[in-house]
């Protein structure tokens, strides 16, 4: 393996979406509650709500793709009429809604915590980084000198 296959917009999604997979972890809601002078908070990750699970396991998704096409050169097969470039935005797309419908609806009356707010950015990263990708040339296939 040989990082320098990717390409800038492969690294920025990789990279970003890997950071976007450990942001998961962290608390995306919360709620606290006050009881005789003692405040309990508890916390929700982006796993524990439908539309954050969906535009984690689409960020996974989208890094697996830029690790099998530019680091281990794996041709990916058609899908009907659409390009892998337009599979690749819509997905990218999708992450950000998903995001951003999210922290509109919450879950169920909680308040928001600083991970639904940093996979926010992340989101919108990793889309700047599709719409990079999808304009750069793909890296050369690696031959075999035999």
């Amino acid at each position: 393996m040989d990082n320098r296959q990717l390409t800038t917009g492969g690294m920025i999604v990789a990279g970003t979406g890997v950071v976007f997979l450990l942001d998961s972890f962290l608390p995306w809601h919360r709620a606290c509650f006050e009881f005789l002078n003692t405040k309990t908070c508890g916390s929700e990750s982006a796993w524990g709500t439908p539309f954050s699970t969906l535009a984690t396991l689409l960020t996974i998704a989208l890094v697996a793709e830029v690790l099998a096409v530019q680091m281990f050169a794996q041709t990916l097969p058609t899908v009907g009429t659409f390009t892998w470039a337009q599979i690749r935005l819509v997905a990218a797309g999708a992450v950000l809604g998903l995001v951003v419908l999210q922290l509109i609806v919450g879950d169920g009356g909680v308040g928001r915590s600083y991970g639904m707010f940093i996979g926010l950015v992340l989101a919108a990263v990793i889309l700047y980084g599709t719409l990079t990708r999808n304009k750069e040339a793909e890296p050369a296939k690696r031959t075999d000198p035999t």
